[in-house]
């Protein structure tokens, strides 16, 4: 049985937001998740489920103290999941730059050493996690038939490719400003992670981690709804992220996308809180059948 700890539990929008530790058998070290489930919960009331995948440099506190996301997820009535970005540890692997290493995991499964002994993040958040949550018993209410999946920047890369790779496990999915096209070469958060972790940041298995790549790729039009914010004053729009790519491959093959961008917005949390309610209200149509 894999070991749970419960952390802590905090009243926030009449619900209640659980932090617990697990002994991550995918990521071999310790990790902290957070959840989010409303209240007061009804008989035999079951919430939908919506990941949140956060950004580089983050763990699951960045999206619960600054997405302002509780108080729309509580009206919608769905519940959140919020990993960490990374595994961490002393006998983790690490680097001394901020965009690799422990905090900056990219959602993939590294495949070199020293990385492949625990940065497993897809097998983790696809595979384990949804098994851990529900086997806890004070998630009881959680339906995990009906999830959804939405991150920030790395963490939009995350929610984007994860839906991409596995359609059928997700209803919608959203991004706010994603790091669209790792694999460029004008990428340079993409070409230093995927060449670390997988070996190489142009081939073909570091392609099956790029949503741009990988929705080229998609034969027939890809089922889910989705839906990507940039502000225009992120100073990595241009630089990092270029998500006009990932749509522009998306409309070529049938997607229903919406993507907005808005001026003045950056990069931060600021920019995230803004339009958190739009984002759980587009899933929560999906989550809820509507």
């Amino acid at each position: 049985m894999t070991a749970v700890k419960s952390l802590s539990v905090t009243r926030v929008h009449g619900g209640n937001l659980h932090r617990f530790e697990l002994d991550s058998a995918s990521l071999r070290s310790k990790t902290v998740f957070a959840v989010f489930v409303p209240g007061p919960i009804d008989a035999d009331e079951k919430f939908p489920v919506l990941y949140y995948l956060s950004g580089l440099t983050c763990t699951d506190e960045n999206v619960s103290q600054k997405g302002g996301a509780f108080e729309h997820a509580a009206k919608a009535r769905i519940a959140m999941v919020m990993p960490d970005t990374s595994p961490r540890g002393l006998d983790v692997a690490n680097d001394d730059g901020w965009d690799l290493g422990q905090g900056a995991g990219f959602y993939l499964d590294a495949m070199q050493a020293p990385w492949k002994e625990h940065f497993h993040m897809r097998t983790f958040v696809t595979e384990e996690l949804p098994g851990v949550v529900a086997s806890i018993s004070e998630l009881t209410a959680l339906d995990g038939s009906r999830t959804s999946i939405t991150g920030h920047s790395m963490g939009g890369h995350g929610a984007l490719t994860l839906a991409l790779n596995n359609p059928s496990a997700y209803k919608s999915v959203s991004a706010f400003a994603p790091i669209s096209n790792p694999t460029a070469l004008d990428c340079p958060w993409g070409q230093k992670a995927f060449t670390t972790y997988l070996g190489s940041a142009t081939d073909d298995v570091a392609k099956a981690h790029d949503a741009t790549e990988l929705m080229k790729a998609y034969v027939g039009k890809f089922p889910l709804d989705i839906l990507i914010d940039q502000g225009a004053a992120d100073g990595f729009y241009k630089t990092q992220l270029h998500p006009e790519r990932f749509v522009e491959a998306a409309k070529a093959n049938g997607c229903n996308v919406t993507f907005r961008l808005h001026d003045g917005y950056d990069h931060s949390y600021f920019f995230v809180s803004t339009f958190m309610r739009d984002h759980i209200e587009f899933h929560a149509k999906a989550l809820h059948g509507k």
